[in-house]
């Protein structure tokens, strides 16, 4: 049995955790600050119970020992009663655990994470092998947001909190339970009503039909803090050195990279007639799915840095002069220029790396040669293959298919070092009248606003190289 003293300090490193990640903050909001005095006032409870509890186990530990003694303890022989297995329900006292960050003394962060492993194998069957590993992951995750991700998966993932979800959706917003003000404190600024975890996109990436090609080869970061925060290195450089001379100093230089997840927002509406006869509660999840997916691809790929928006990995790649190939002839773009690309990857980066760019781009490398030499792709009755020089290749729409000045045609890499950053939990609010844009009537119809937060961005340009076309007099279409 686990003590007291380490029950208690589990919650201690959690509050600390998130104490250290408001400080950093450098422009914290007024919900930052009186956050921060919450949890301030709670570590100062919590700490004033762990120094009783160590006290009060030293007190018992003396005792133990002085009873202890052999001269003193007769051998028995042990008792053993039947043995009695209970079904426990891991969503028990969900109301006392969203009363604070992790519960009280009574839920430790590894209680809490075995109550959401246990949330997860009884999940509903729409949820399917492939969304409880995605999962389960999240819940192995050796960091703060492993028990504040479980915690958010036992607020709205209970048969109650279904069912009241799905009350919320057929009443159309009127009805508001018990199971729903409670995971609304997981909400910031309690600005919707949280999309339960069997259905949320944010969480179950497998499950909700999020196939992009950036998120299928990229590294996936589920946060439940504002900010992921993480350290990078270029490594430790070994040298020879002679007998009798000083070695050279190898100590690496670390990076700390920051990803601030953006918000993002969907619109989803229908007439009262569908809203009414559909399971719309069950369809939520994919519909909100596919406009993520879509809105979410177009960023990571080509979007430029800025206040609102996560940094697609060509802008960021773009930024970093010595990870651009420039194209061999001016006017032209041929074979060789994707040779040059990929030999440009490090070595370490070339095993792992992988292709992306418009079909139009491949549909050209297709035509460099239509004879069967060296420079010979496929038939043309043959789909576009696998692997392009030996690296996986992924159609990415999104890019540029247009040969003109400075285009970004074609980018290789390995994109796990590319991170996107998903910020757990996805809340939406009902609009019960949408009206004409000419009368301003009511059209018999309502909608459904979603919200959610994701950043991403590079976090190490030189694994990657961008081939970037040389002067082009005028656009061409690659049809």
């Amino acid at each position: 049995m686990k003590k007291q003293s380490e029950i208690i300090g589990g919650e201690l490193e959690v509050l600390r955790a998130e104490i250290t990640t408001l400080n950093e903050l450098e422009e914290p909001s007024d919900e930052d600050i009186e956050r921060a005095e919450t949890l301030l006032e709670e570590w100062t409870t919590r700490k004033t119970a762990y120094d009783k509890a160590v006290k009060r186990e030293e007190q018992v530990a003396e005792v133990l020992r002085a009873s202890l003694q052999p001269t003193q303890v007769e051998p028995t022989a042990p008792r053993r009663g039947p043995e009695i297995m209970r079904q426990v329900d891991p969503f028990d006292n969900n109301d006392e655990l969203h009363r604070s960050l992790i519960g009280r003394a009574n839920f430790s962060p590894e209680d809490v994470i075995s109550r959401a492993s246990a949330a997860v194998e009884q999940a509903p069957r729409h949820v399917n092998d492939r969304a409880k590993e995605r999962l389960t992951e999240l819940l192995e995750l050796d960091n703060v947001h492993a028990p504040l991700i479980a915690r958010h998966m036992l607020l709205t993932g209970s048969p109650e909190y279904h069912e009241e979800f799905r009350d919320y959706v057929k009443s159309r917003g009127y009805r508001v339970g018990e199971a729903m003000r409670a995971a609304l404190s997981l909400s910031d600024a309690n600005g919707g009503y949280l999309v339960p975890f069997t259905l949320d996109p944010t969480i179950i990436l497998t499950n909700a039909g999020i196939a992009g090609p950036l998120r299928s080869i990229s590294t996936i970061k589920t946060i439940a803090t504002d900010t992921w925060n993480g350290v990078t290195s270029a490594g430790v450089t070994a040298a020879w050195t002679g007998e009798g001379v000083e070695t050279a100093d190898a100590t690496p230089t670390f990076g700390q990279p920051v990803i601030t997840p953006k918000k993002a927002d969907a619109w989803v509406f229908g007439s009262y007639e569908v809203l009414a006869d559909s399971g719309f509660a069950a369809e939520l999840g994919r519909l909100l799915a596919d406009a993520k997916v879509r809105l979410e691809e177009a960023a990571f790929a080509t979007a430029n840095t800025g206040a609102t928006i996560p940094r697609g990995v060509v802008a960021a790649v773009q930024a970093v002069t010595a990870s651009i190939v420039t194209a061999a002839a001016t006017n032209a773009f041929a074979v060789g220029d994707v040779y040059n690309t990929s030999d440009a990857l490090r070595a370490r980066d070339a095993s792992q790396a992988s292709w992306i760019a418009n079909k139009k781009i491949y549909s050209l490398i297709r035509r460099f040669d239509t004879s069967g030499g060296g420079s010979f792709w496929t038939n043309l009755g043959m789909g576009v293959p696998n692997q392009l020089l030996g690296q996986n290749q992924y159609e990415c729409s999104t890019m540029t298919g247009v040969v003109s000045t400075g285009a970004n045609i074609l980018l290789a890499g390995n994109f796990a070092e590319y991170y996107i950053v998903d910020r757990v939990g996805m809340s939406v609010l009902y609009d019960p009248i949408i009206r004409s844009t000419g009368n301003n009537r009511p059209t018999g119809q309502a909608g459904w606003y979603a919200f959610w937060r994701v950043g991403a961005d590079v976090v190490d340009a030189s694994a990657f190289r961008l081939l970037q076309l040389n002067q082009v007099a005028a656009a061409t279409a690659l049809g």
